[in-house]
């Protein structure tokens, strides 16, 4: 039999800019860690932390604590 996987009360937060979602989690008392995440020519901006203005959760991982996966929209081409 197959398994389903198991799907976070978190989830939604995929797509909310950081803030907002950091914003959520305290005022529901939970605790998280942001990890960050970039295309492998950006790892260099990835860990910024005035990008995380532009960040957005790509990812939520379940756990003690709570994994937010996030990532700065760059649209630059080289």
């Amino acid at each position: 039999m197959s398994r389903q996987p198991e799907i976070s009360d978190w989830e939604f937060l995929i797509g909310y800019p950081l803030e907002r979602a950091e914003e959520i989690l305290r005022e529901e008392g939970t605790s998280f860690q942001v990890v960050w995440t970039a295309a492998p020519k950006q790892r260099e901006a990835a860990s910024d932390s005035d990008s995380s203005e532009d960040a957005f959760v790509i990812a939520v991982r379940s756990g003690p604590p709570l994994s937010l996966v996030c990532a700065v929209q760059d649209w630059t081409v080289n």
